[in-house]
Order: structure tokens, then C-alpha cells, then sequence
């Protein structure tokens, strides 16, 4: 069996799994992969260490591994990578000093790729194999390099003697003898008896779906609107027969409802997958009117519950309007037309209160970042939905 494997190393004590989950997610944003996930494990003979593996989720066909390994690869080399997320993420969460490497590696070819990311830039060193031979260079904030290997060989050499002088004049310049001598252990064995034993599922969201987290969201978003929390908060009601989900509950309780410098509570010119226009989250009165809907009354048949009226825009043009509806597991969202049309919103709920928080403020590189992420990420989702 071919050892493969796109992994980064991280300290755990500075990097969270929301932190290694975000980061990812962001880096994810633009590619359509189904359930992304990491396996981590503690980094033997390197104590305080720890790996985490990628996988996209997609079934790989016998024999199709290598497109898996070409996924992963496309994906760390872009410039907004899964490291630079992290590094972004644990810097958020007061880790400024985190320190990342990310590493692509196959025994199928000779492909040895290593970075290391921390806030002052990246550095690179790689060894490919491609169509025209072997390639290695570097990359630091102030050079870089790529050139054809050179490999000293007598004439008449046997396949064992080029094969071991290759590998001879490969080595110094391998990612994986780049992050050796910076951790100073050999990392390559390390990394394979990880692989082995990796366990520890970290699934990859932009943002958390719980009570927890969506409150959360709802404070960063009062924050960005300089609101004050729970103002004008009402009893939380069922409709047409539906329970709201406790992500809702927890929304309920933590949104400023009686903002008195905003009565209208209107979010203008959204676009986000499917929300384009004017939103407006229903309180009091207003469930009366949506659940006398006949549209409201047969999505609430299938779980789903109303949280806000979406109306069009002037001037983007959006002419959709319907209901904004949660399922049951307080996450998915969903467009109910009033034609009775139930499709895909493209956010999910945390993802659209992260959405309107960052739109309402001036924003950093990494949050730039992440909103770009988000709304790609609900692109894909409405357009396959």
C-alpha cells in the first residue's frame, strides 16, 4: 500500500480544532467537496506536537487514490491555504504566536512538500516530480526558487544506482528534511506511524451549529451593530405545530429586538446563496401571519421553522421573497417560496449570523477571508440544491 498524506503539524496547547476547523473551512471555501474532515493524533517522539490529517470526504474508487492526493495538493498550494487559515484562526483566539507546518507527501512519486507558516510569512522547501523530470526549489518572504534536480551519475548506471542517487541529491532539499531539522526529529517516521493511529475526528465547519456557538454569533453580531443584548426578547413559540430548535432558542434570547435606532431591525442587500434582498428576523405578531400561510403551514410539515421574511432588493435586482426557515438540527436553512417551493438557502444558520456580522464591520485580511468563504460555500450549496 502507497503511504500518501496532506497533513499539518501543530502545537495543541496554541491551536484549538475550532481553530484547525475554520481554518480549513476557509481554505474550502471554493471547492465542492461533500464532508470534509481531519484525524489528528499526538506526534510520536515529539512531545506538545500533534498532526492533522485531511480527507474531502469524496469515495475513492480503487485505484483512484491519486486524484484524492492531487485534491489535497491543489488545495495546500493555493494562497489562501488551510495553514494560513489556522494561523489566521489561532490568532483570533489570542495565539498570534502559533507556528504551523504543512506538508503533501507520496511515496507513488517523488513528491516530498513542506511549509511553515507563522504570522511574520511562509517558507517553502519541495521536491516534484513531473513530465519533464524532477523539480525542487524554495520559497522565504524574501527569494524563491525552482530548478531541475541535479543528479550526479557515472555512464552506464544500473536502475538501482540512479534510483539511489536521486534520492541522494533529493534530500536536503525535501519538505520533510526542511521540517526535520526544524523540530529536530526525523518527521517523515514520525508522520506515517501518526497516520496509523489517528483517531481524533475534527469535522471541518466555518462556524458550530449548537446553542452554544449560535449565541455566540448573536453577540458578535450586537456587537458589530453596538447593540445591547436580549433587549426586547420575547417568549419563543411554536409554529403550525413546529418546536423551535434550540439554536433558535438560544438566537432568541441573545438578539437585540428593540433597537430604538433601527424599529425596522432591516438587513438591506444581502446575497448569500439564496438570501438576496432585505432580511428581517419575525418576532411578535409576525409568526401569526407567516403560519397562516399555506406555504409556512406545509414546510412546518416538514420540520421546518420560520425565523425571518426575506423580501426583494431594487437595487440588486433579487426579486426573491418567502420565508427563511431552520430544521430541526438548528443548522440547515431553507427558502420557503410562496409558490410552496422549498429550496436550499446556501447558509447555514450560524454561517448567516457570522455573514451579517462581518458586513456590518470593518474588516480584517482574515475576515475578509471568511466572508468570501462563506459566501462561497452557500453559492455552491444553493446552486446544487
Amino acid at each position: 500500500m502507497t503511504t500518501s498524506f496532506a497533513a499539518l503539524i501543530y502545537r495543541p496547547d496554541l491551536v484549538s480544532e475550532r481553530a484547525l476547523s475554520q481554518g480549513f473551512a476557509v481554505a474550502l471555501g471554493g471547492f465542492d467537496v461533500p464532508a470534509p474532515r481531519l484525524l489528528t493524533a499526538p506526534l510520536p517522539g515529539l512531545p506538545g506536537w500533534s498532526v492533522a490529517f485531511y480527507g474531502s470526504g469524496r469515495k475513492v474508487p480503487r485505484g483512484a487514490e491519486e486524484e484524492e492526493f492531487e485534491h489535497a495538493c491543489e488545495l495546500f498550494e493555493e494562497e489562501l491555504s488551510p495553514a494560513l487559515g489556522v494561523v489566521d484562526a489561532a490568532g483570533e483566539e489570542g495565539h498570534p504566536e502559533a507556528v504551523i507546518y504543512a506538508l503533501t507527501y507520496t511515496e507513488a512519486a517523488l513528491h516530498d512538500d513542506a511549509w511553515r507558516f507563522d504570522a511574520r510569512g511562509v517558507e517553502r522547501r519541495f521536491v516534484h516530480e513531473g513530465d519533464e523530470g524532477v523539480e525542487v526549489g524554495f520559497e522565504t518572504p524574501e527569494a524563491g526558487e525552482a530548478r531541475a534536480l541535479d543528479v550526479d551519475l557515472r555512464a552506464g548506471a544500473s536502475d538501482e544506482e540512479e534510483a539511489r542517487a536521486l534520492e541522494a541529491a533529493a534530500r536536503e532539499h525535501r519538505g520533510s528534511t526542511f521540517v526535520s531539522r526544524e523540530l529536530g526529529v526525523a518527521v517523515l517516521p514520525a508522520l506515517v506511524g501518526a497516520l496509523f493511529a489517528a483517531d481524533q475526528r475534527v469535522t471541518v465547519r466555518l462556524v458550530e451549529a449548537n446553542a452554544a456557538a449560535i449565541t455566540a454569533e448573536v453577540r458578535r453580531l450586537n456587537g458589530a451593530l453596538r447593540r445591547v443584548e436580549g433587549r426586547g426578547a420575547q417568549a419563543v413559540r411554536e409554529v403550525a405545530g413546529v418546536a423551535a430548535p434550540e439554536a433558535y432558542q438560544a438566537f432568541a434570547r441573545t438578539y437585540d429586538w428593540a433597537d430604538p435606532t433601527d424599529p425596522r431591525d432591516l438587513y438591506r442587500e444581502l446575497s448569500i446563496g439564496a438570501v438576496e434582498g432585505a432580511l428581517r428576523f419575525l418576532r411578535g405578531d409576525d409568526f401569526a401571519g407567516v403560519e397562516a400561510e399555506d406555504a409556512v403551514r406545509k414546510a412546518a410539515e416538514k420540520g421546518w421553522y420560520p425565523i425571518a421574511q426575506l423580501t426583494g432588493s431594487a437595487l440588486t435586482g433579487a426579486t426573491a421573497q418567502g420565508v427563511i426557515a431552520l430544521a430541526s438540527d438548528g443548522d440547515r436553512l431553507a427558502l420557503v417560496k410562496r409558490d410552496g417551493a422549498i429550496v436550499e438557502a446556501g447558509p447555514r444558520f450560524g454561517e448567516l449570523l457570522r455573514y451579517l456580522a462581518l458586513g456590518w464591520s470593518k474588516r480584517s485580511e482574515a475576515e475578509e477571508d471568511m466572508i468570501g468563504a462563506l459566501m462561497l460555500r452557500a453559492r455552491l450549496r444553493a446552486d446544487g440544491g
